[in-house]
């Protein structure tokens, strides 16, 4: 099943699920999901796949602007751990059923080995413990280390984990993603940097870890609303 709808700032959807319910959820703006105490930002860079307890789950708009929501709820017998979540996955699969185009025994396969390679890292559960007193020094490592280029590999490769189990793991204890954590740092200081008119955006990009400034400019307008030099036109005008 597809579904689509619009939530206007501060509004709150609520939906359902039954046992074996997984859903997919792409928004173009930021909003919160929250089920079971347990509360995932998305936003228009960051999907999100999820299977919770057999019950409902609300979805809120966050933004300062009205957002669209596009989901796909499906069946399916693959038992993940209780209230899986997930925001680093294959999404192909999805995005082509949400752009329209027939839904066949290809993309069932495929989804399905989606869900088959997301359940393989939680084997890893019984050195759960182990794991999760190392996200401590992981989260430090990404306030300190912000400002280099970082992927979600190299966060896995330092904690010796999957990626998706890091993700998963890191979004349960700190209620946000690494990748997202990671480009809220690296907001915070481009912004900061913006009001100096002496820097150009590309040497910002590069002081905040992004590789290009067309890399730096998408991220910080899916962020902020507005590009880096929309932003400090704006700035600087309220300044002086």
């Amino acid at each position: 099943m597809i579904g689509e709808v619009v939530l206007f700032p501060g509004e709150l959807e609520k939906w359902y699920t039954n046992k074996h319910d997984f859903i997919y959820i792409k928004s173009d703006g930021a909003v919160e999901v929250r089920f079971n105490r347990i509360k995932i930002e998305l936003n228009k860079e960051t999907p999100g796949l999820f299977q919770c307890s057999q019950g409902s789950f609300s979805i809120q708009n966050i933004s300062t602007h009205p957002v669209t929501l596009r989901a796909i709820k499906f069946t399916c017998g693959i038992k993940m751990q209780k209230d899986f979540f997930s925001t680093d996955f294959e999404q192909a699969p999805f995005v082509s059923l949400l752009t329209g185009e027939a839904f066949d025994e290809v993309y069932c396969s495929h989804i399905i080995k989606v869900l088959e390679h997301l359940k393989k890292p939680q084997q890893l559960q019984n050195s759960r413990d182990r794991i999760d007193s190392r996200l401590i020094q992981l989260n430090r490592y990404i306030r300190k280390n912000y400002n280099t280029p970082i992927s979600l590999q190299d966060l896995a490769d330092y904690v010796g984990v999957h990626p998706t189990y890091l993700s998963n793991t890191y979004s349960k204890v700190f209620k946000i993603s690494p990748i997202l954590f990671l480009n809220q740092l690296r907001m915070k200081a481009a912004k900061e940097l913006l009001i100096d008119p002496k820097l150009a955006i590309k040497e910002i990009a590069e002081l905040v870890g992004y590789n290009s400034a067309s890399q730096f400019s998408l991220i910080f307008k899916r962020f902020h609303s507005k590009t880096p030099s929309q932003f400090r036109k704006d700035t600087l005008k309220s300044i002086y």
